[in-house]
C-alpha cells in the first residue's frame, strides 16, 4: 500500500510527515518524501500544506482552489529552482574563466 491510500481528503485532514513515516513503515521522513515524489510522478495527486503542523492530503471533492494553490506553489518552486540553477551556472562560468586568465 502506498502513501496515497493512507491519505484523507481536505486540508483540515492533512497527515504530518512524521505520522505517515510511521504509518507507512518508512525508516525516515526523507524516504517518505521520495515515495510521495514517485507516486506524484506516477499520476497521483497528493497535496501538501507547509503551514504548521503541515502535512499531506488528498484534494477535497470539488475543491479546485486547493489544487490551484498547489499548482502555483509547484510552479513557483520550479521558477526558483531555475533561478538558483542560473546563478550557480553563472558563478561556475565566472570561476572557470578566471582560471584561464
Amino acid at each position: 500500500m502506498g502513501v496515497y491510500e493512507n491519505l484523507l481528503p481536505g486540508k483540515e485532514n492533512a497527515l504530518t510527515p512524521e505520522y505517515l513515516t510511521v504509518k507507512c513503515h518508512f525508516s525516515s521522513v526523507r524516504m517518505l518524501q521520495k515515495q510521495i515524489e514517485a507516486e506524484r510522478k506516477a499520476g497521483k495527486v497528493i497535496l501538501s500544506n507547509t503551514t504548521p503542523p503541515g502535512g499531506y492530503y488528498l484534494p477535497a471533492a470539488g475543491d479546485t482552489m486547493e489544487i490551484r494553490k498547489f499548482i502555483r506553489t509547484l510552479k513557483n518552486r520550479g521558477e526558483n529552482t531555475l533561478r538558483i540553477l542560473e546563478s550557480a551556472r553563472s558563478l561556475l562560468e565566472e570561476l572557470e574563466s578566471d582560471e584561464f586568465e
